[in-house]
């Protein structure tokens, strides 16, 4: 196309305003030659009138072209305003919906916020859950252990009612010497000697058994075997009990290791007391000097001499306990009775007394 709808509108506009113009001229210049009037009014005043009519004829037939050919126009001319309170109200939608979209975006927000903070409590409630499942689980453990512990305990205590028990735990069974050294295979015989004779001892009891009676774990006798490798001179090993056992029963044991030192010098004072032999009868003198054995062994302990099996660091007999209250009887003033070792004493014992008297 040569022209465009606008350039060709333009052209028509411009031709009908024209040829609008040449009438409104022409009828002008009739009504002024002929004198023409128009509801009474001046010719003058009616070719102006003309003249004005003219003028708004020529927009008229412009504005009717215009919104003949064109939607556009007919919408701008008529529809404006509505196309404004239109926009007017797009554009008040369009800001609500941005301030619920900002509301919602705040929403959103914390709503994120909020199910990361869920996700932290949950993860905390797991591990909870899991460290509570583990706690519950070692309560079962110990639970279980406390019950055969219970168990053990209840037959024990059944046995030992019934007179049964042969060694209870912590009971030592024997006690002897070892040479300690570097040498192993040595101290593995040793230890293996000492073990027999502990074996033999409960024998003694009279148990009869095809198999062994006593049992030492093998890290127990390995543990014993290195550290008397580190030692030296002479140690005593205790033979010692882990739990009650019965007549017959394999007894449990573990391996006790102590330095046998030198615990008393020949001649050493030990203990001592004061009486007054005119006052007391022998059987009375008899008491104080027993007394005075208990204290001493006593204190024998306290300073580390081992006791026996039984209990006990060494013992005197009767008739010397009754020789000497009788030699105390014939004094006829207070005296003191002191004890002394007889000769060196170590760690192993035995404990050898010797007794002393002296005027206050």
């Amino acid at each position: 196309m040569i022209f465009s709808f606008g350039v060709r509108l333009i052209l028509l506009l411009l031709l009908i305003g024209g040829i609008i113009a040449i009438v409104g001229d022409y009828m002008g210049h009739i009504i002024g030659r002929r004198r023409l009037t128009i509801f009474g009014l001046r010719p003058r005043h009616t070719a102006f009138l003309i003249t004005i009519l003219t003028g708004i004829l020529s927009v008229f037939i412009t504005i009717v072209i215009i919104l003949t050919v064109s939607q556009d126009a007919r919408t701008a001319l008529f529809g404006l305003e509505n196309l404004r309170q239109e926009m007017s109200e797009n554009k008040r939608q369009l800001q609500s919906t941005k301030d619920e979209m900002q509301k919602v975006g705040q929403d959103l927000t914390a709503t994120v916020a909020e199910l990361a903070e869920n996700d932290q409590k949950l993860e905390n409630t797991k591990q909870d859950l899991e460290q509570a499942s583990s706690n519950l689980e070692q309560a079962k453990q110990e639970i279980k252990s406390l019950s055969a512990t219970r168990d053990k305990l209840k037959k024990e205590v059944e046995l030992s009612r019934q007179g049964m028990v042969m060694f209870r735990n912590n009971q030592v069974i024997l006690t002897s010497l070892i040479q300690a050294g570097p040498e192993k295979n040595k101290l593995e015989t040793g230890l293996k000697q000492i073990l027999s004779a502990a074996d033999a001892y409960v024998r003694s009891l009279g148990v009869e058994s095809d198999k062994h009676l006593i049992y030492v774990s093998p890290e127990e006798f390995n543990q014993a075997v290195a550290t008397l490798q580190k030692q030296r001179d002479e140690n005593i090993i205790k033979v010692i009990a882990t739990r009650n056992t019965v007549f017959g029963e394999e007894t449990p044991v573990r391996l006790e290791i102590i330095d046998n030192v030198l615990i008393y010098s020949s001649g050493q004072l030990i203990a001592q007391t004061s009486m007054e032999p005119v006052s007391l009868s022998i059987p009375e003198i008899e008491q104080r000097i027993k007394k005075l054995l208990v204290e001493t062994n006593q204190i024998a302990k306290d300073d580390g001499v081992v006791p026996d099996p039984s209990g006990s660091i060494g013992s005197i007999p009767y008739s010397q306990i009754y020789s000497l209250a009788k030699r105390i009887k014939d004094y006829k003033s207070g005296i003191n009775l002191k004890v002394y070792a007889k000769n060196d004493i170590y760690s192993i014992g035995p404990l050898e007394l010797e007794f002393k008297i002296f005027y206050q």
